[in-house]
């Protein structure tokens, strides 16, 4: 506690003492307090630490920051009062009358020894500012930057029944897609020294995409693409065959587990848009060697149902867009509409090639008939879907697909490049390397032997449209 004295006769004296010369006994007590607050820094840390808990603020020591004031109060507590000694056993201070004790102390001690320092009383004053300085100039009020902007409203002004709130729900889906249109024509005159068939190609591509992702943990991505390719053709019964032919609806709803993976089940499922024929070719009679379809919308049909984990990663920039697809189990079917040779006569309706259905894996019986139209599996399966930008103008689109049932294996791999011109000008690069070894055609050790690897390619200059 008397450390709190000298720090306050410290400060006073620092007022008072600034104002006239002081007397030797205010010298000598001043020095003193200095000497004990110097000493006081000296303490190590620990004891500054303990003296700086029982260190209070208090109002009262306003009254020695003023010039020299006489204040009644404090010369009548010390006449009055037997303030008891800091550190008296038995007598503890609160902070309020320790502040009190010590100002008075100060004040009575500055009245008895330097009256003159003394130059104001208690009493109020208005010629004689004591804590703060009169103002000349009234204020000059500055209004804010933003009532520059207030409009008055009439709250008394009746609002129209028409008046309505609209809450918009936030959406969640996302429709995008893209379509392409794209010919090439081939002409050779009859005496063209290496000959040639003129002809004219094209192929028509649409995708649709409609995505759900509530930003929470559902996802659920649909997608439906459509290719159909042509190509005019000379001595044959069909004046166009088909060269490019594809339905298929890939649909995928996950729950989030955690990170970028997801609890998701998959349908896959496709076929072809328009009928394919095998070349008719002209006869020396000038009939058509006819030759049957080979598939057409709905036959083969494919369908995969799985349920697995997908992982899915889209870097910041956006340039690569990943999902990878394992699915420990899965179901899969191929379906026929026909069901093979029923009769000879290939004009009739049930007419179909024992190898129709070679082709598609669905064997005969051992009376050479097909008894079923569809064969199942059960196997692992995965898919990757990627979608890389590999410079500015250049997309590479790739699906991945694999499917076993650990006695026969399916694997697609599609890969699209497009090479954007334009806004409605666009090059595409297509190559589809295909392997399945599901059919006892493919597995023919004498005339077919690796007749399982197949591969498709094409490459096309056309009009695009993406939205």
């Amino acid at each position: 506690m008397k450390k709190k004295l000298f720090v306050a006769v410290a400060m006073a004296s620092s007022v008072c003492f600034a104002q006239e010369s002081l007397t030797d006994s205010i010298t000598t007590l001043y020095e003193q307090k200095m000497s004990e607050l110097i000493e006081a820094y000296e303490l190590d840390a620990q004891q500054v630490a303990k003296r700086a808990e029982t260190v209070s603020l208090s109002p009262y020591y306003f009254r020695l920051m003023t010039p020299g004031t006489y204040y009644s109060s404090a010369v009548q507590q010390m006449m009055n009062i037997d303030w008891p000694e800091a550190g008296t056993p038995g007598k503890t201070l609160v902070p309020a009358v320790e502040a009190v004790k010590m100002s008075d102390q100060v004040l009575t001690n500055l009245y008895v020894h330097n009256p003159s320092l003394v130059t104001y009383t208690e009493a109020p004053s208005d010629e004689t500012p004591i804590l703060r300085e009169e103002l000349e100039t009234p204020i000059t009020v500055v209004e804010p930057k933003l009532s520059e902007m207030a409009v008055d409203v009439d709250l008394d002004t009746e609002v129209a029944d028409t008046v309505a709130f609209v809450a918009k729900k936030p959406n969640f889906w996302k429709i995008s897609g893209n379509g392409s249109l794209q010919f090439t024509q081939s002409y050779f005159s009859e005496n063209w020294y290496q000959g040639g068939e003129n002809n004219y190609a094209g192929i028509g591509m649409l995708t649709l995409e409609a995505n759900y992702d509530n930003k929470q943990k559902i996802q659920w991505d649909n997608k439906l693409e459509a290719q159909l390719g042509f190509q005019t053709v000379t001595n044959d019964e069909h004046k166009a065959r088909v060269t490019s032919n594809l339905l298929r609806l890939t649909s995928k709803i996950g729950y989030k587990a955690i990170k970028n993976w997801f609890y998701t089940g998959q349908l896959m499922t496709y076929t072809q848009v328009a009928p394919f024929y095998e070349k008719n070719p002209l006869k020396d009679d000038g009939s058509y060697d006819l030759k049957p379809w080979k598939a057409r919308f709905g036959t083969p049909w494919y369908l995969t149902l799985s349920v697995g984990m997908d992982y899915k990663y889209k870097s910041k920039n956006g340039k690569v867009d990943l999902s990878v697809y394992v699915s420990p189990v899965a179901y899969y079917m191929t379906y026929v509409e026909r069901l093979g040779a029923l009769s000879g006569n290939p004009t009739a309706p049930d007419y179909n090639p024992r190898y129709y259905g070679d082709m598609y894996g669905i064997n005969e019986d051992a009376d050479g008939i097909y008894t079923s139209h569809s064969f199942h599996k059960f196997g692992p399966n995965f898919t990757i879907n990627s979608k890389i930008q590999v410079m500015k103008n250049v997309l590479w689109t790739s699906r991945l697909y694999w499917f076993s049932n650990f006695h026969s294996t399916l694997v697609e791999w599609e890969n699209t490049l497009d090479f954007t011109i334009n806004k409605y000008l666009s090059a595409k690069f297509y190559a589809y390397p295909r392997f399945d070894d599901s059919s006892t055609k493919y597995r023919n050790p004498k005339k077919h032997r690796g007749d399982y690897m197949m591969f498709k390619e094409w490459l096309s200059l056309g009009v695009s449209y993406k939205f």
